[in-house]
């Protein structure tokens, strides 16, 4: 239960960013950008997997496929930024259902689906570089940004946007039913929960999220390529800022993809060599310590923290 004070403490952190890059160096902005990436990505995932229990392993395919409509819709049907983000959004939508409709009303097992989802992300990249219509593999260049701080106030909408349908959802009938199912599907579904539409509709949520974040990087990056858009690491990384700060929690993947991001950048300026082995190694520590992520850990410190102390009161 978010309390009153955290209500207002949200409020005013978001209206500090949206303030933030009035005066402050464009390396700041571009930080934040990377940020607010993190946390939509991070978000997005959780918004189905946190909720359902099906971990996707290939979800950076939803990443790739919003950046690509973006692209196209931009360098080859010549349409406008806004016409172009809608395209993406229904691009990833349709696919997602398509997808949901395969994977989701057949029961399949947890482990198959991540399997299977990152398979066809792989299989993605590889019909994307072999298609000429598509840039290739030489991938498309898409006219530039206006200006960063349209990335920037689109990102910081979008991590919200996660932030509030999650805490919302929880709070509706659907989160009821989600929680049900992340205890016992088979259990949720005997007692007359509609479990393949709350996965479809969490799934599709999900995947159309992480596309916009992808048109809005196509934009950022004025440039996209197969490679880069259905990089795997894109698909690990939303997975490790999710299970960092607590996967199925409000605040986890927000924890967790802030506290990566200032991590990465931190010993990549500090130990630019061994930065990524270093990472790796404290993100494996912190899983196998606490695998409820930064959540669980703030949690167990603070009932630590609050638990009187029986020794010292009954030696008084």
């Amino acid at each position: 239960m978010m309390t009153l004070r955290t209500r207002w403490a949200s409020l005013a952190l978001v209206v500090l960013l949206a303030v933030l890059p009035i005066g402050v160096s464009s390396y700041l902005v571009a930080f934040l950008i990377s940020i607010f990436l993190a946390v939509a990505l991070a978000g997005s995932w959780n918004l189905f997997a946190g909720t359902t229990g099906y971990v996707s392993l290939g979800h950076g395919l939803f990443f790739g496929i919003g950046a690509y409509a973006f692209a196209v819709s931009m360098v080859t049907l010549g349409y406008g930024p806004l016409l172009s983000f809608a395209l993406a959004a229904v691009s990833t939508a349709v696919c997602a259902l398509l997808l949901g409709f395969v994977l989701l009303t057949t029961r399949i097992r947890v482990a198959y689906f991540a399997i299977v989802m990152l398979g066809l992300n792989e299989i993605a990249k590889t019909v994307v570089a072999n298609t000429k219509s598509l840039g290739s593999s030489y991938g498309l260049t898409v006219p530039p940004l206006p200006d960063n701080l349209i990335a920037y106030y689109f990102l910081l909408a979008l991590a919200v946007l996660v932030m509030l349908m999650f805490y919302l959802i929880q709070r509706s009938k659907w989160g009821y039913g989600l929680k049900a199912i992340l205890a016992d599907e088979v259990a949720a579904e005997v007692t007359g929960v509609n479990t393949v539409a709350l996965k479809m509709a969490m799934f599709v949520i999900s995947g159309t999220l992480v596309g916009l974040a992808g048109a809005m990087i196509a934009w950022y990056w004025s440039y996209i390529d197969p490679y880069m858009a259905f990089d795997l690491a894109v698909s690990f990384d939303m997975v490790v800022m999710a299970v960092f700060g607590g996967v199925g929690s409000l605040w986890g993947p927000l924890l967790g993809a802030v506290a990566m991001s200032l991590l990465k950048e931190f010993l990549n300026t500090t130990i630019p060599q061994l930065h990524s082995v270093i990472f790796g190694v404290l993100v494996i520590v912190l899983i196998l310590w606490c695998p409820g992520g930064i959540v669980e850990l703030a949690g167990v410190m603070r009932r630590k923290r609050n638990k009187p102390d029986v020794a010292g009161s009954t030696t008084q």
